[in-house]
Parts: C-alpha cells; sequence; structure tokens
C-alpha cells in the first residue's frame, strides 16, 4: 500500500461577483425565507468540504499507521521460503523486507558498523554470546512469546544463552561431507579425505574459518574450540597444504554445487547437503567419525531494532507449530520446535542426515567464542586464503 504524499485538498468554486441590488433584496421582508435559504446553503457545503477535508486527513494518517507495520529481516540464506513470509504479512499485517547473508563474520560486522537496520536477525550459538557480550542484542521479554513453550526442551538454556534471555532456537544441525557415491571410491569416514590428492580439483569447503580450521582439530583428535597455539598452527599449515586440492571455498551454494558435479566431497551443512541428496540418490551426508560441530541458528532482537512490536510478533509466529513445520520442510533444516514434529514430512524426521542419533551427536561440539584467538585465526585464515 502506497502512502499518500498529502493530504487531499479542496478547491472552493470561485467567488461569485455581489451584485448592488442584493443588499435591497434582503432588505425586504417578504424575502428573508430567500436570504435563509441561501446561508443554509452556504453553510451546508462550507461543513461538508470540512467534513470531507477531515475523513481524508484522517485516512491519510491511518495509511501512515499501516505502513509503518514492517519488520526488517536479517537471515541466513535459503533459511526461509518467500511463501512463508507471505502467509505472515498476510496474517500478521506487517511488511517484511530482508536481506541474507552466508556467514556469522558478515553478520557481525554489520551489527558492528553502527548503520544496520534490522528488527529481527539469526546468529549462530556463538554468535548470540560474541553480539551479547558487545551489548548488541535485546534482553527478550518472554511473557510477549507465548509459543515459547513449544520448544523442546533440549534446545532451552544452552549454554551459549542461559534462560533463552537474548535469543530462541530457530533451526539446528550439523556439520559434515556430502559427497557424491559414483565418484568417490574410498570410504567416507573421516575428514582425511578432504586431504586425498586423488579428489584435486573436486573438494569445496565452506567459506567459513571456524567451521573449516574445525575440520582439521577434529581430525587430529583436538577440540573444535582449541586456543592452543600450536594446535592452531598445525590446523593453518595442514589448510595450507590443502588450498591446492579445493576448487572453491563456499557457504552459500555449496549443495548446487555438489549436484551440478563440479564437486564430488562437498564441506557442507547438513540441512542443505540432505535436501541435495533428495534430489539427486548418488549422493550421501556423514558426519565423519573424528566428530563435527552442532549449531543451533538463533533469532534474536538487536538493541537498535526501530520495529520492537513486529520483531516480537515475528518471533512467536515462527514458534506456531505449523510455521516451524513448514520453515523445516522448506529448508531442509530440523527444527527445535517439540510441537512441530507432527507437521514434518516424514521423509525429513527420519532421515538420519538431519535427525542424527545419539552416539553421532555426542561427538560433536557447539563452537564457542575464543576471545582474542579470534582476531590470530583471522590472520591465519587470510593467509590461507591468500595463497
Amino acid at each position: 500500500m502506497k502512502m499518500e504524499n498529502g493530504r487531499k485538498r479542496f478547491v472552493a468554486p470561485a467567488r461569485r461577483r455581489r451584485y448592488k441590488g442584493i443588499p435591497k433584496l434582503f432588505a425586504r421582508k417578504n424575502n428573508d425565507l430567500m436570504y435563509s435559504t441561501a446561508k443554509t446553503q452556504i453553510c451546508t457545503r462550507v461543513i461538508g468540504l470540512l467534513l470531507i477535508f477531515l475523513v481524508c486527513g484522517c485516512g491519510g494518517k491511518q495509511q501512515a499507521g499501516k505502513q509503518e507495520k514492517q519488520l526488517n529481516l536479517y537471515i541466513w540464506s535459503a533459511y526461509i521460503d518467500a511463501g512463508t513470509i507471505k502467509k505472515f504479512e498476510q496474517e500478521m499485517g506487517i511488511r517484511v523486507r530482508f536481506d541474507t547473508y552466508d556467514s556469522n563474520e558478515a553478520l557481525l560486522e554489520k551489527m558492528q558498523s553502527g548503520v544496520s537496520d534490522y528488527d529481527v536477525i539469526v546468529p549462530s550459538d556463538y554468535m548470540v554470546r560474541i553480539l551479547n557480550h558487545q551489548g548488541l542484542l535485546e534482553t527478550l521479554d518472554q511473557s510477549r512469546l507465548p509459543n515459547l513453550k513449544n520448544l523442546s526442551p533440549r534446545f532451552r538454556n544452552l549454554p551459549y544463552d542461559p534462560n533463552n534471555q537474548h535469543s530462541l532456537p530457530f533451526l539446528w544441525g550439523t556439520t559434515g561431507i556430502g559427497y557424491n557415491k559414483t565418484k568417490v571410491t574410498d570410504p567416507v569416514d573421516s575428514w582425511a579425505i578432504l586431504w586425498n590428492p586423488k579428489y584435486k580439483d573436486r573438494i569445496l569447503m565452506l567459506d567459513d574459518l571456524r567451521e573449516t580450521f574445525g575440520t582439521v582439530l577434529k581430525w587430529k583428535g583436538h577440540s573444535i574450540n582449541s586456543i592452543d597455539p600450536a594446535e592452531l598452527a598445525e590446523a593453518k599449515q595442514l589448510l595450507i597444504q590443502q588450498k591446492p586440492l579445493v576448487k572453491t571455498y563456499s557457504s552459500s551454494n555449496f549443495d548446487e554445487i555438489l549436484l551440478s558435479g563440479d564437486v564430488w566431497l562437498a564441506h557442507g551443512w547438513s540441512g542443505q547437503l540432505a535436501k541435495a541428496k533428495d534430489q539427486n540418490p548418488d549422493l550421501a551426508y556423514v558426519v565423519p567419525k573424528e566428530g563435527s560441530t552442532i549449531w543451533v541458528d538463533n533469532s534474536a532482537i538487536p538493541k537498535s531494532a526501530r520495529h520492537k512490536e513486529e520483531a516480537y510478533a515475528f518471533l512467536n509466529w515462527c514458534m506456531k507449530p505449523e510455521v516451524a513445520a513448514e520453515i523445516t520442510n522448506s529448508s531442509g533444516y530440523p527444527s527445535p520446535n517439540e510441537a512441530a514434529k507432527q507437521f514434518i514430512k516424514p521423509e525429513i524426521l527420519n532421515d538420519p542426515a538431519r535427525y542424527p542419533d545419539e552416539a553421532t551427536l555426542a561427538n560433536c561440539e557447539f563452537l564457542e567464542d575464543l576471545g582474542e584467538t579470534t582476531t590470530l585465526l583471522d590472520r591465519y585464515w587470510t593467509e590461507i586464503k591468500s595463497r
């Protein structure tokens, strides 16, 4: 709905010339009725014009009010379908404008710039902690989020955000390897496969420093959150050695590149790689035996949000069971919403690539804030990518 630029203006008829005979006419007693009628007509016209002006003015204010009901969303690519956004707009009467990103670091940079204009963001677990420590997240008023009751107990009160004070789990998953079973003839059960020269130019790595360093650290038996200088230096050297084997680094369309056949081994996130194997039965997904990342992406409200009422409406709406299930069915990523399970497609709910067993999850770690070590990793990552 476009807002009117201004109120409608009504131009009164041109003033008629006053005739000299009129005073005499009105002075006559027998013409009192004519005078009264003319006066009534003039007053009626003036009142009518005023009423129209007031109605149009109020209408303009209503339109301006409706125009203000909007939500600016900043979310991971491939996370929410345009049809789902449309439903929210229709049901809630809130217009949505959204942008996408493909790394937590891109989100952090945008939020630190001070010029972002977003009402809802979707940071990963460790990034929630970082944003909160920097004072960039709103403390949630949970009384405005009645659908919070639908979240699984497993995804409440997680270490990165005790008592869900600043964020709500949106989607979750693991990091692993998607591969083409007809092209890769070696067992794909270890991160070591991504360093096999046999698959040179057929390997894709995430363009994500934490996830990429994590592959090496887990492969070598270390924590994905290691801050040990020797372990990180070893990881850097192994990633430099791997660089000539890698066809590309991508965090946005790694699933599409695997589907196209340009690569046979793709380091990536479970939901999109699971969707890829749905489309091509020659593809598979695995979490390597050394373990990997388990992650949760969360909806949160920046302190700088200008449309907080609309932000709360969006967060609560997304936790409706039917809506949470629709988001999972379209994105391919598992939902932290327990009440949504009855609406999730059985082929998704029963897929171990999406909902792994407890033994697999026990070997996975959440990424944590590394503090000052992040600066060192940034420097290492720049060195690797520049070669």
